[in-house]
């Protein structure tokens, strides 16, 4: 466990290079932000090449910062070294619709977004991309 908070916990698995991300509860711009921004530390840290953003349980208004978590932060994750990303989608309607608004803009590496009850499907992508 490399962080554990109220909102948002990450965990890496060195044996295959996985950051696995959890976002829980509410999260506004500035939250969300701050976040990838611990995210994106953690990455290069690690040098993992592969993330499970669990978006499953999160909730709150960020399409404002959609477009740049899709033509600045990614592209920043994959300068980094990731070159997968699994999304499982969230429950919550506005959290939806940004992670789509994100992934429209998004370049630089794999990504494949999960619904919210698939989990286990995205880390298996995440698993076959290695064979």
């Amino acid at each position: 466990m490399l962080l554990d908070t109220p909102t948002l916990t990450i965990e890496y698995s060195p044996g295959s290079q996985l950051l696995r991300v959890h976002w829980i509860g509410h999260h506004t711009t500035q939250s969300v932000y701050h976040d990838c921004l611990k995210m994106l530390g953690y990455v290069q840290q690690t040098r993992c090449t592969k993330i499970l953003n669990d978006s499953s349980e999160a909730f709150g208004e960020w399409l404002d910062l959609a477009e740049w978590i899709g033509k600045e932060f990614i592209p920043q994750l994959a300068d980094s070294g990731v070159l997968a990303l699994a999304w499982v989608n969230a429950m919550d309607w506005p959290s939806r619709h940004a992670v789509a608004r994100s992934v429209q803009h998004a370049r630089g590496l794999l990504i494949h977004t999960f619904d919210f009850d698939e989990r286990e499907a995205a880390a298996l992508w995440l698993d076959n991309l290695a064979r």
